[in-house]
C-alpha cells in the first residue's frame, strides 16, 4: 500500500521530469523509462527500509499494522502483538495465498514458535530450505524437551548471532534466569534491523507473558 505523501511525490515528479524531457526535446521511450523507474523507486525505499534497515520498532510496527491486508506483513504485525488468535488468523490468510510447502512450513513454525509448542509443527522441519533455519528450530525442539545442555551446545555453533542469543534468551528463562534472559534478548534484538529487530525486541516479553514473537526470517 502506497501513502498519500508517496503519490504527491510520485505524481510530482513525474511532471517534472516530462516537462524537463519536453524541454531538452528528450526520446519519449527513454522519458518514459526514467519515469517509470524513478517511480518504482519512490514506492519501494519505504518498503526496504522498514523491512530491513529501520532501527525504531515503533515505526516498523506501525508501517506493519497499515498493511495487514498484505498476508506476510499481516502475520508479523499480529506475531509483534504477541495474541494468539490474532497470530493464527494470520496465518491462515498466509496459508490461503501462498500453497508452497516451503513457504509455508516457514510460518506454521513461527506460528508454533510463538506457543512455545515446535513439536506440533515438527513434521515442516524437513521441508524448510534454509539449513540455518531449520537448525534454529531444530534447538527449539531440544529446549521444550528440556535438553538445555545440549541446546546450549548447539547455539554456540550458530553462525546468525540473533538465533544464539534468542535461544539463549528463551534457555535462561526457563531456568529462572530472568535478567540473563532479557541481556540475551536484547543482544538478539541488537543484532538486526528492520522487522526481524521489531520481532525480536517482543521476546522477551513473550517469555513473561507480557508480549511476544518468535520470527521465522534469517538475513
Amino acid at each position: 500500500m502506497i501513502s498519500k505523501k508517496q503519490y504527491i511525490i510520485m505524481f510530482s515528479f513525474a511532471i517534472i521530469l516530462g516537462i524537463t524531457g519536453g524541454f531538452f526535446d528528450l526520446p519519449f521511450g527513454a522519458v518514459v523509462t526514467v519515469i517509470t523507474a524513478s517511480v518504482l523507486l519512490i514506492a519501494m525505499i519505504p518498503y526496504m527500509y522498514y523491512m530491513y534497515h529501520a532501527t525504531d520498532s515503533h515505526k516498523v510496527e506501525q508501517f506493519l499494522s497499515a498493511r495487514t491486508r498484505q498476508p506476510i506483513l499481516g502475520f508479523y504485525w499480529a506475531l509483534g502483538q504477541g495474541d494468539p488468535v490474532l497470530v493464527k488468523d494470520q496465518l491462515n490468510e498466509v496459508l490461503r495465498k501462498y500453497k508452497s510447502p516451503a513457504h509455508q512450513a516457514i510460518f506454521l513454525l513461527a506460528e508454533a514458535a510463538q506457543r512455545n509448542d515446535v513439536r506440533s509443527a515438527a513434521s515442516h522441519l524437513l521441508q524448510v530450505k534454509q539449513s540455518q533455519v531449520r537448525e534454529y528450530y531444530k534447538v527449539h525442539l531440544l529446549l521444550e524437551e528440556g535438553r538445555l545442555e545440549e541446546a546450549a551446545e548447539r547455539a554456540d555453533s550458530m553462525s546468525k548471532e540473533w538465533m544464539k542469543e534468542s535461544i539463549l534468551g528463551r534457555l535462561h528463562s526457563l531456568s529462572g534466569d530472568v535478567e540473563a534472559s532479557r541481556r540475551h534478548y536484547r543482544g538478539a534484538a541488537q543484532c538486526c534491523k528492520g522487522v526481524q529487530r521489531y520481532l525480536l525486541e517482543g521476546l522477551f516479553e513473550s517469555e513473561h507473558t507480557i508480549k511476544g514473537i518468535h520470527t521465522p526470517n534469517s538475513r
